[in-house]
């Protein structure tokens, strides 16, 4: 029983203490609580103090930032307005400099208005005192004018005849320059007829010989005794020939030649016989080259006899008398010259035939046509040593053995190296010109025919005022426009005749080359 009491005081004694506690706990509670929201206000202060500092920091930043950026603005802002401000200054120092060219020249104007009135002025009053004197000159002239009608009543009839006689040199001129034209005219279908008849008289039937200036080296062991060192062969025909030997080419694989022996330069007969030697020669063993020499002067012998009977043959044919051996001797040497291909005695030949049926044509002394004709390139056979045009070296041979000083003279002019205004001349340059063009006659290589325009047209672009080129027929014209303001009307005649000069001391040409120059001024308007 007591132990059941003690515990219904333990236990009312424990709910008197929770009683209690909780008591002092629902006091303290309210302390509690405001101790813990203190503590949470400062940190929520502290807290809000820092993102203010924070806060302040970055505007400090931004405005930092802001200020720079409307600083460099502002910066590029004054110097777009200092531009646009030297822009408008420059605008109104030009308008000013304008404004101030625009008064002087009013200005000016304002004074010549003045001097103008002025003269006017003196111009009105001396026209009043004309008036006077132009009214005292008409009662002179009225008296002159009587005293002259009683003149004129004599003179009338040899006014009139003046006049007629006047009007018959108007007409005997109209008359002159009709018939000058008609004479023109009827000279140019003179000569055409006239070549017409020559080309129908003259039709050869002979086939011009091609020209053979190489050896070919027939094999391998020929070629490789011509390479050594120790071969004098070319040399020694070189020597003797007056030439030049040279190996050029080589065999391929595909072709049966091994190269080709190549004669150039020197005196035609002793040319070929340099090739006839070498290519009897080239044949034969090293051991059989010491025959060299007089091979060359077995053919070169034999050759000259040749050049002796085509001499004769050319005069035979010609029907010519006292042509001197040694001219002959060198009209059968042309046989081995050539000139564009075209073999010279043939031309030789075929230009004294067309100088004498031309010369028979204009009433020109055949013979002297032929005899021209036969001597004019004479010089050719041995330019090769003689330096000057063939055509003065021809013209001094033919007078060194005999021949008449209007023969020579006419032989030198052919090229215009020596002017001769006679009919023989003009006869002899037809006839070079008509066998130099016949078709088939020449043939130029493409490579000097390019050379020769080229050349043509340096000389002709070294002038001052060329400002059009064009060469035309085959280089045998050459058309020039010339700059107006360059070049005067009166400078144009001898423009073409120093370009014509030129082109024949600068340029190797074959038969004749025209220049023509044309001047012109144009003026165009759009409406």
């Amino acid at each position: 029983m007591e132990q059941y009491q003690t515990a219904i005081l333990l236990g009312l004694a424990s709910i008197a203490v929770g009683f209690l506690f909780f008591l002092l706990v629902l006091k303290l509670l309210p302390y509690l609580e405001r101790r813990e929201n203190l503590a949470q206000r400062e940190e929520v202060i502290k807290e809000a103090k820092r993102q203010q500092a924070a806060i302040i920091e970055d505007a400090k930043q931004q405005a930092i930032e802001n200020e720079k950026l409307m600083f460099e603005d502002l910066e590029a802002s004054i110097v777009q307005q200092k531009e646009d401000l030297a822009t408008e200054e420059e605008a109104l120092d030009a308008q000013e400099s304008y404004y101030i060219q625009e008064q002087k020249r009013v200005a000016k104007i304002e004074n010549t208005m003045k001097e103008k009135t002025k003269h006017l002025e003196s111009i009105e009053s001396k026209a009043e005192g004309t008036k006077e004197e132009l009214g005292e000159s008409k009662q002179q002239l009225i008296q002159a004018l009587e005293k002259v009608a009683d003149l004129n009543a004599a003179s009338t009839t040899e006014n009139i005849a003046n006049q007629q006689k006047e009007y018959r040199q108007l007409e005997c001129q109209k008359v002159l320059k009709s018939l000058q034209e008609e004479l023109n005219s009827s000279s140019r279908k003179r000569a055409q007829r006239i070549l017409d008849r020559v080309h129908a008289r003259y039709a050869p039937n002979f086939v011009w010989p091609k020209a053979v200036n190489v050896v070919e080296v027939p094999n391998e062991k020929s070629l490789s005794y011509v390479n050594q060192d120790s071969c004098k062969l070319l040399d020694d025909l070189a020597e003797l020939s007056g030439t030049s030997i040279k190996l050029i080419g080589g065999g391929s694989e595909e072709s049966k030649s091994h190269g080709i022996l190549k004669v150039a330069g020197g005196f035609g007969i002793y040319k070929e016989a340099a090739r006839l030697a070498l290519a009897e020669l080239i044949n034969q063993p090293p051991n059989q080259w010491n025959r060299a020499q007089g091979l060359y002067n077995k053919h070169t012998a034999r050759l000259e006899g040749e050049a002796v009977i085509l001499g004769k043959k050319a005069v035979r044919q010609l029907e010519l008398d006292g042509i001197h051996p040694e001219i002959q001797k060198l009209i059968g040497a042309l046989n081995w010259r050539t000139s564009y291909r075209q073999n010279q005695w043939h031309h030789t030949v075929e230009v004294a035939v067309f100088a004498g049926i031309i010369g028979s044509e204009l009433g020109v002394d055949p013979e002297q046509a032929k005899r021209v004709g036969l001597l004019h390139d004479i010089g050719k056979a041995i330019d090769y040593r003689i330096e000057g045009s063939h055509a003065v070296i021809s013209g001094d041979y033919a007078d060194r053995y005999g021949e008449t000083r209007l023969i020579c003279d006419t032989v030198m002019s052919h090229h215009a190296d020596l002017l001769v205004e006679s009919s023989l001349a003009y006869v002899l340059r037809a006839a070079d010109t008509l066998s130099g063009a016949r078709p088939g006659a020449r043939v130029n290589l493409e490579e000097g025919y390019q050379i020769r325009l080229d050349a043509i047209a340096e000389v002709v672009k070294s002038f001052n005022g060329i400002s059009d080129l064009a060469i035309m027929n085959g280089g045998r014209e050459v058309h020039v426009q010339v700059n107006h303001k360059a070049v005067s009307e009166n400078e144009v005649r001898a423009l073409t005749e120093s370009i014509a000069r030129k082109i024949e001391e600068d340029v190797a040409y074959p038969g004749q080359i025209k220049v023509l120059v044309s001047r012109s001024f144009e003026s165009t308007s759009v409406a």
